[in-house]
């Protein structure tokens, strides 16, 4: 009884082991809408109905105490994109306040070429970064990752369409 214990112990840890590794291994699809509207393609989940109005991302931070920590939505300007795999943006206001937008859970990405204004569904917060994240934001196209800012943990991402 013993040995069938041990040996089931020894095969269920190699089954999970493999599947991390699977997982690890998953390459990312292309960014791909969920939806297309009047307001443009989104990305990740569908718009909540009715759409809630954006707040422009200059007054979410001036007065973060009303904005922070509450699922909203927020317009900005797309200044930058994750090169890897578009699983983060950088969101930039009127006046140069920024937000680093990433993908709720890591389940979705927007295209590696987005740029122009956007609208993002999610919860703004102030994130401190570790050398480690610094680091990997570097290699992910970052411009200028700073030890702290602002995120946007974003649902749903909608960017207008061309033209």
């Amino acid at each position: 009884m013993r040995i069938f214990l041990a040996f089931s112990l020894l095969l269920s840890t190699a089954v999970v082991a493999h599947e991390e590794a699977a997982t690890k291994d998953k390459k990312f699809v292309a960014a791909t809408p969920v939806e297309m509207t009047d307001a443009g393609a989104v990305y990740g989940e569908r718009l909540p109905s009715p759409m809630p109005t954006a707040v422009d991302l200059e007054s979410a931070i001036t007065n973060a105490k009303d904005h922070a920590d509450k699922p909203m939505a927020f317009s900005g300007r797309i200044t930058e994109v994750c090169q890897k795999m578009g699983c983060w943006v950088v969101l930039t206001g009127e006046n140069g306040s920024l937000a680093r937008v990433t993908m709720h859970d890591h389940a979705f990405g927007v295209p590696k070429d987005s740029s122009g204004s956007a609208i993002v569904f999610g919860t703004l917060s102030e994130a401190t970064l570790s050398k480690d994240d610094i680091k990997e934001m570097k290699n992910d196209g970052a411009k200028t990752p700073v030890a702290s800012e602002w995120r946007i943990d974003a649902v749903s991402v909608v960017i207008p369409h061309a033209g």
